[in-house]
Order: structure tokens, then sequence, then C-alpha cells
């Protein structure tokens, strides 16, 4: 028994409709083998870039560096936009083969191929509508053919010869035979339905320029990029890959060389005219020495020179000391009781300022390591406190005594400098005349050296023929597709076909519920279940499964009872007739004297089942007031007597809600072990009620698979509204393999040379 909420109970309905879930699987499993024969696969290719750093390197490396006029700090995201630019995509393509596509045609799909094909392509196009158009190739027989492709709509087919330029307004083609793969493969190969496209250096950028194009940068701090490319097929997306990290590399190499040619050539035309000017730089100061006798008026301006830078540093002095000062007296105004430790203050040279400083910081240290014992109120704290007031007051006087010294000595340098000075007054005017020329000429001299040194290293890097960017790893060809994934695409099918064959079993169990077992009554049902009947196969004994149910049938009731049994459905076609007539089979065979009564007015079948011979049945008792012992028949079974419908046409519906009926079955209880009545269905007629509301046991068929629960609701409504007892389901046609406890298996019998160990009871009866 599955218990409500238990895990045998929640996986029911999925135990109960199994073959959902797998029909939804294989159905996923086909759609995934379809999908993965019709996909054509992509595969990737990836090569890895070191890009220059010119921060870092080896010795050798900087030697280079060193000749590189244009280094740079390089970003790795610039480059990976140059990676990504059109222009550097375009000259990749340049290097490869690309620019005609061939396609192998058939029924299910259309496929590239690359080199595999039976014929090359040579064109000349002068007219942009005959790029990026499918040609179809048709092979007629030796070296003939025809093309069919279509301009501005209209379909246009053209013999040709392999070998001979076919041409046509804006385009003109050549075909060669592919001897190299017609060698190994016959010429129906070349008979297979064929195509090609032509595109230009513009359109087959934009095709392949797309998101199957991937540039990144592994790491914003690593001078390291990946470039990446996915293409049908694998050699296309190596070839793709390696040509665009070698133009990167050429371009890099490519710049440089043109950089360094226009610094050479820029730095020429500067020679030139920094020649002419430091040529007669020379020649103006060589003229003017001679035409004015100097040799050398060095040394005179030097000892001026000297005294003045003296002089200049004694005024930075005291103006370092005058601001120091400034700073003290503004500081001890303010009556700051801290010790002064900047080593500004030791600038001015002045021995009682510096004994006062000296003494105030002893004093005001004095007085700290006396508040960390006393209190401010405390004498010797009041008396360190005044004592260093005093010396405040007697530091600002030495400041002010200080300053004024310091101003004094301070004019005088004033006046010294200002002598100094006027010395040059008496320096005869071709000295500056001289200095100028000078200077004149060292610059010309030193701009003429610079821009030789210059010239020298864009000349030797204009022929170095080396990148500091090259590449780590090249692209090689992969070996497995990136899309679609066979088994992704496998696992996604999978696990798709069981949720939703899992959604089915369930949405089929709860959107459509039906009876399939004992535990599919509603829980909060009060009709019982008695009992289950197995659904039986042609010719299969039905004695365990009606021997159950006779069994529980009696053990329920006190012993020695005699028994009315009323069976009947919500429907036909539940197995009323089926139970009732095993049922009382069943019991006739354990000993008891039974009456099968077929009251199925509308539908009878007990008497053919049995092969009754008389003509009047229970409609006679009612209708024309017969015994209901005259119209009991004996069977071929031992204890089994039968009371067919009869042949009155008669309806007896409504007659069996009267005392008659009572009377009728008080009767056969003195007469019988067990009265069996099969009723007509209850859900549309009301004949089985009067027989339920006297019987002793009244048996509700509901078939397994048959219908939904509602049937379960049916016969509670029956039963609440016309009061019934003792009202039990029983379940027919049950697929589920039980035996009368549950689901306990028998063990299996050994065999000995094919044969069963042990003998087997023999079938007390089939039917």
């Amino acid at each position: 028994m599955r218990a409500p909420g238990s895990l045998s109970h929640l996986l029911y309905p999925l135990r109960k409709r199994w073959y959902l879930v797998l029909i939804c699987i294989a159905v996923s499993c086909i759609i995934a083998t379809r999908y993965l024969y019709m996909v054509t696969p992509v595969y990737q290719a990836n090569a890895t870039l070191k890009i220059e750093d010119p921060q870092q390197g080896v010795a050798n490396s900087n030697l280079y560096r060193d000749f590189d006029v244009f280094k740079t700090n390089t970003k790795v995201q610039t480059e990976v936009e140059v990676l990504k630019s059109r222009s550097l995509f375009e000259k990749a393509l340049e290097r490869l083969d690309f620019f005609v596509e061939y396609y192998k045609e058939s029924e299910m799909r259309k496929e590239e191929v690359y080199h595999d094909t039976p014929f090359t392509v040579d064109f000349r196009i002068s007219d942009s509508t005959f790029y990026m158009q499918d040609y179809a190739f048709r092979f007629e027989e030796g070296n003939k053919f025809k093309i069919i492709y279509k301009v501005n709509g209209t379909e246009i087919e053209k013999a040709g010869v392999f070998g001979q330029e076919m041409c046509d307004r804006g385009v003109c083609i050549t075909l060669h035979k592919n001897d190299g793969i017609l060698r190994y493969k016959s010429n129906q190969y070349l008979e297979q339905p064929w195509s090609f496209a032509v595109y230009s250096k513009s359109a087959l950028s934009n095709k392949m320029m797309n998101r199957d194009y991937l540039v990144k940068a592994v790491d914003k701090d690593v001078n390291i990029i990946k470039v990446y490319y996915s293409h049908p097929i694998q050699e296309k997306a190596v070839l793709l890959v390696n040509a665009v990290a070698q133009a990167y590399i050429d371009l890099g190499i490519e710049d440089k060389q043109d950089i360094a040619g226009n610094t050479v050539d820029f730095i020429n035309q500067q020679l030139a005219i920094v020649s002419a000017e430091l040529e007669a730089a020379r020649d103006a100061l060589k003229t003017y020495r001679i035409k004015n006798g100097i040799v050398n008026l060095q040394q005179e301006t030097e000892t001026t020179y000297k005294t003045l830078g003296q002089l200049e540093v004694q005024k930075i002095d005291i103006n370092m000391q005058l601001s120091v000062l400034e700073n003290l007296s503004d500081y001890l105004r303010k009556n700051k009781e801290i010790v002064l430790t900047g080593p500004e203050y030791g600038t001015v040279v002045d021995e009682l300022f510096t004994e006062g400083v000296s003494k105030l910081n002893s004093r005001i240290r004095e007085k700290e390591e006396l508040l960390r014992k006393y209190t401010a109120e405390n004498d010797r704290v009041k008396a360190a406190t005044a004592d260093i007031g005093q010396m405040q007051t007697y530091l600002i006087e030495s400041v002010n005594n200080t300053r004024r010294k310091l101003l004094t000595k301070q004019d005088e340098l004033y006046y010294a400098i200002e002598e100094e000075k006027g010395s040059f007054d008496g320096v005869p005017e071709k000295e500056s005349t001289m200095q100028e020329l000078t200077r004149n000429y060292y610059l010309y001299e030193k701009v003429y050296s610079f821009l030789i040194e210059k010239r020298t290293e864009a000349i030797i890097a204009r022929q170095v023929n080396v990148s500091f960017n090259k590449v780590l790893e090249a692209a090689t060809l992969p070996l497995e597709a990136v899309s679609p994934r066979g088994q992704m695409v496998w696992g996604v099918a999978l696990f798709l076909g069981l949720v939703i064959g899992i959604a089915f079993a369930f949405l089929r169990h709860y959107l459509k519920p039906s009876v399939n077992a004992p535990e599919d009554f509603d829980m909060e049902s009060t009709i019982p279940v008695i009992g289950q009947i197995e659904k039986l196969k042609k010719n299969e004994p039905a004695y365990n499964t009606f021997t159950a149910l006779s069994t529980r049938i009696l053990m329920n009731q006190p012993a020695g009872k005699k028994m009315v049994i009323t069976i009947t459905s919500t429907r036909s076609g539940e197995g009323k007739s089926f139970i009732a007539t095993n049922l009382a089979r069943t019991l006739a065979a354990m000993d008891k004297k039974v009456l099968l009564i077929d009251l199925n007015t509308h539908k009878p079948t007990l008497g053919e089942w049995f092969d009754a011979r008389g003509t009047e049945g229970i409609k006679e008792v009612y209708t024309k007031h017969t015994s209901i012992q005259d119209v009991i028949q004996l069977t071929s079974i031992p204890n089994l007597d039968l009371v067919t419908c009869g042949e009155d046409e008669s309806p007896i519906g409504h007659l069996l809600a009267t005392q008659k009926t009572k009377d009728m079955l008080d009767e056969l209880r003195t007469q019988y072990d067990a009265v069996i009545i099969d009723t007509p269905e209850a859900g549309e007629y009301t004949d089985a009620v009067p027989f339920m509301k006297w019987s002793d046991l009244n048996l509700y068929v509901v078939r397994a698979e048959g219908g939904g629960t509602e049937l379960v609701a049916n016969a509670e409504m029956v039963k609440e509204e016309y009061r019934l007892t003792e009202v039990y389901f029983v379940l027919n046609a049950m697929k589920e393999k039980r035996n009368h406890t549950g689901y306990i298996k028998p063990a299996k019998q050994k065999t000995v040379y094919g044969k069963r160990s042990t003998p087997q009871l023999s079938n007390l009866f089939v039917w």
C-alpha cells in the first residue's frame, strides 16, 4: 500500500505511466540524432600573442628597444582593438585563398568544401553584381560543363570547357580540373551537384568578420592576447587565425620601418639647416675674436662671480634665520608650553638664544614630569609654570634683539652685493658680445650632435627586421567541434525527454485521473476496497484472484451468515456480470449453495453465458406475479442456480422499491447461502438501489484504466443519498501484478533439467 505523502505515493503516477517517459526520451533522442545529422559542425581555432612591453625584457631585447625611436607603452586593450580592425583582417585575407567558396549539394543540406573539390576557379570581375552569388556547376561530359547563375533575377546558363576562360559582361571565370583530387576519386565525384561563390575583399571581410571572430585579452595586467575563429571547416579556421596573427606581426614591423624611415628623412632635413647655422656661428665668433684681439677674460669674471655667490648665500642664510625668528616669536607670544624640538630653530646662530631655548625645553619637560605626579594647583607645578612664563618673555626679547642684529647685517649684505654688481659696469661690451656668440655656437653644436646620434639610431632601427610582438602559440587543427557538442546535445535531449515525459505522466494523471490500484481511490472516501481482480488473459484461470475476493468476503461476515450480495457499477462495461458470475462460481466451489440473479433487464447476459433454457425470469416475478421458486434454473455447476432476466418486455424498475423485493430476498436467504444479484449501472438506472438497500453486502465495480475518479464520486453520492450500508469497491481488470496481501512476489521455483522440482497444484476449475 502507498501511504499518503510517501515517496511511493508521490512517484506512483510516474510508475504507472512510465511508457510516456520512455516515449518522450525516444522522441527527444530521435530529434537529437536528426539535429546532429542535419547541423553543420563548427570548429574553433585559437592563437596566443605576446604584446611588446618596453618596460620589461632581458638585456639583448633592451638593446633593440634602445634603437626603437618610436617606442611607447602599448596598452593591451589598444592592441586588442588593432586586432579587431577591419584593415588588419583584410590584410590577413589577402594571404589566403578564401575568395572562392565551394559547396557540395545534397538533398538534405548544402556543405562547404575547401581543398577537397573536383575543380578550382580563377576569376576576373569588374561588375560588383557578380560577387556574392551562387554559381551552380553541372558536369556534362569529358571537359564540358555548365554554369548556372542569376543576373538581376534572370537565370543564365552558360556552357564551358575546363581550362578555357568564359566571359559574360563584367565577369570572366576559368575552371580547372583538380587532378590531385580526381586522381583518387572517380568522375562520379565531379558529377555530383556542386556550386561556388565569388567574394570581393570587402564582401568576404563582411561575411567572415562576425561573432565567430573573437579577440580577447587574457588579463588587463598581462600582455597576452588570444585570437579565436570558428568555422565549419577546420583548416579554414586554423589558416585564418594564423594569418591574422602573422599580419599583426608584419604590420608592427612595417609600422616601425615606416616610422624609422620618416624619422631619418626628417633628421636629414634638420641637419642641413642646423649645419649651416653652426657654420655661421663659428665664423662670427672667430671673426669677432680676431677683430677685438680677445684672448681670455674668463679669469677676471670668475672672481667676481665667486664673490657674488658667497654674498648671495649669506643673504639667503640671514633670510632663513629671520623667517625662523618670526615664527618663533609668534609661537612664544601665543604662550604655548610645548617643547621646541623642530629642526628649523637650529638655524639661528646665537649662543644666548640657543641656551635660552634649551633651558625653556628643560623646564617644560620638568613641568610635564610634575604633572604626572601632582595637580596643576601644586606649588611646585605653579612655580614651574611661572618660570616657563619668565623664560618665554626672555626668549621673546632675545628673539627681537637677534632680529634687529640680523636686519642690520642684511642691509650690509645688500650694499656689498650692489657694489660687486657695479663692478660689472666696467666690463667691455665686447665681453658680452663674446659670450653671446659663444653661447650660440655651443647651442648649434649640441643640436647638431643630437641629430647625428638620433639619425644613427633611426637608420639602425629601419634595418632591424625584428618585432617584439610575437606568436606564443600558433593555431593548430582542432579535433573536436565546439558546436554542436554531441555529449551536450544528447545530455540536453535526454534531460528534456525525461522532464517532459515526467510532466506528461503527472499531467495525464492529475488532469485525467483514473483508478488503477486500490490506492487511487480517494483517501477520504467512505467506501473501502474489498478486493481487486487482475486483468486476465484469454483462457487464463481466475481461481487465485476470485478465491482471494471470496475469502475476504466470507471473513468479513459472521460465520454461517447467509448473504445477499448486490453487484453494480456507475456505468456499463465495468465488469459487473463478470464479477458476479465468477464470484458465484467461486462460492459454489467452496461448497456454498449460491443463487445468481440477472437483474440487468436492459442488457441481460447471464442467460447466454450459462446456456439457460427457461424463458421466464425475474421480470415475470414482478409483472406476472410468478413465484421466484418457479423461475430458478439449475446450472451445470454444482451448488449454483440461476434466475435469468426473462422475456417480458414490460419495464420493472418502478416495481423494485416495494415490499415484494424485501420479502423475496428474505425468502431466498432461507434457501441459499449466498444470493448474488447482477444489476444495471447505477449511474443511469435506479434498479440496483432497492436491492442494495436490503442486501447484506454491496459491491461497486470500478474498472482499472476505464475511467476517472468521477466514478468513485458517483458511488459516494449513491451511498449518501440512499443511506446505504456495507458498500465496498471492487477494482476490476487491474494491470498491476499483486497477490491478496500486496506486492510480495513469490519465490522462483528451482528447476532440474528444465522441469520444476516441486509439483504444482492443479486448478480446481478453469473458466
